[in-house]
């Protein structure tokens, strides 16, 4: 895992993690990845781009995860979730979080220690453009 800049492709490949965001219509790249940092992930094959962000609490840092995208063969839900550890302890982080609505992640998240600690719910109430 090393930390790479971002840049307009990095910014496009990590498109499906803006279109996935339970924020819905709401946000753009910018919103999502503002203050974010990049990494870039390589085991044999497989490649991805996973953008993360410190967000220093009260009580401690939480690494929130904002990205990923798989850009080579099938990652391994192991090797990203240690690399996300990885990271959260260069980044004097206690606890690692994430927002997702897709399913396999949630599963292959509980497989490695994660806890689901609550429920996202959205209502539209007006109409965006």
């Amino acid at each position: 895992m090393i930390a790479v800049p971002w840049d307009a492709e990095r910014i496009a490949a990590l498109q499906p993690s803006v279109d996935a965001n339970p924020w819905g219509p709401l946000e753009g790249p910018l919103d999502v990845f503002g203050g974010a940092l990049l990494y870039e992930f390589t085991q044999g094959g497989a490649h991805a781009l996973l953008a993360v962000r410190p967000v220093a609490l009260a009580r401690g840092v939480r690494l929130d995860a904002v990205g990923l995208v798989s850009t080579g063969d099938r990652l391994q839900a192991g090797a990203i979730d240690g690399a996300l550890v990885a990271i959260a302890r260069q980044h004097g982080a206690r606890q690692v979080a994430m927002c997702t609505q897709r399913a396999h992640v949630t599963r292959a998240c509980a497989r490695h220690g994660w806890e689901i600690s609550g429920v996202v719910m959205t209502k539209g109430v007006g109409h965006v453009q």
